[in-house]
């Protein structure tokens, strides 16, 4: 086989399962590259551990992500199958699965909307339908005794003030919300134009279950939403309208989850990075409008 663009634990991993190399696919956090043996089209990927939770805890995600696409393809989501369990390798976690084809291209926010209420209208298989092992509770910031000490640590002044000033503000808006009111769903985590493939006006590629949960609707449209895509979330209420307490559940959601990755940071003595400093400080007019209450 050809080796070139191969780290050498991918390699020797390529080489152990008989692939051959075809080509090196972009990836924002996980290596993936394309592979062919014999008459199959294939994609072997390596995980990396975003969470920070130790191999033994990735593994397992890597398992729950494996188990999800394939739950999904059975549905007839063209979500990629993995082609046996995965595979512990040179200290990491692997996963090799099958190619799909297409090309991504921009999509209207009426049809990001439409794929949205069609992936959350999907009706799983409860019983297999598991809660991901190393999900944290993003709303756990509003409400953690050390919050304050921990946002207290950011050493510039102006991030230190928007920090505690989204904290304060979320704690407040959270009250009185019932969380019960937003159902339980497969979230995909990161449904954008990058994550689809299409032929034509087929789709032919739902990628990437790196950040997919169960969890509450309203955490998939905040994920989607990201304080910026407005006519997105308007679009998906027309179609399978948002109940009073999801609204308020969206701003809540958003500063939380940029609150909680802040303190994932600074509780491991590192600072915020620029991503959740600057969507703290992001504002939209469905925004504004939330935060007026």
């Amino acid at each position: 086989m050809t080796a070139h663009d191969l780290t050498g634990e991918a390699a020797e991993l390529a080489a152990r399962l008989d692939l051959d190399l075809v080509a090196t696919l972009p990836a924002r956090s996980n290596l993936g590259w394309r592979m062919r043996r014999g008459d199959q089209d294939l994609v072997l990927r390596r995980h990396h551990d975003l969470l920070e939770r130790g191999h033994d805890q990735l593994g397992l995600s890597v398992a729950w992500q494996a188990e999800m696409r394939e739950l999904a393809a059975e549905t007839g989501w063209p979500t990629a199958r993995p082609l046996g369990e995965p595979i512990e390798h040179a200290g990491g976690w692997w996963t090799l699965e099958h190619f799909l084809p297409g090309q991504a291209r921009t999509t209207t926010a009426p049809e990001r909307a439409r794929l949205l209420a069609d992936w959350h209208a999907e009706t799983f298989p409860r019983e297999r339908l598991r809660p991901r092992p190393d999900t944290p509770d993003h709303l756990a910031i509003l409400t953690a005794a050390d919050a304050e000490d921990v946002l207290s640590r950011c050493t510039d002044p102006e991030d230190r003030a928007w920090l505690q000033r989204r904290h304060e503000q979320a704690r407040s808006l959270a009250e009185g919300i019932d969380w019960s009111a937003s159902r339980t769903v497969l979230v995909h985590g990161d449904l954008t134009d990058w994550n689809l493939l299409w032929e034509g006006e087929r789709l032919t590629g739902l990628l990437d279950l790196e950040l997919a949960s169960v969890d509450r609707r309203v955490t998939e449209l905040m994920m989607t939403w990201r304080c910026r895509y407005d006519d997105l979330v308007l679009a998906l209420d027309r179609i399978d309208p948002l109940t009073d307490h999801e609204w308020r559940m969206l701003l809540v959601d958003w500063w939380a989850q940029l609150l909680t990755l802040a303190a994932f940071h600074l509780r491991r003595d590192r600072q915020p990075e620029r991503w959740e400093l600057e969507g703290l400080r992001r504002e939209s007019s469905l925004s504004r409008r939330l935060e007026r209450g």
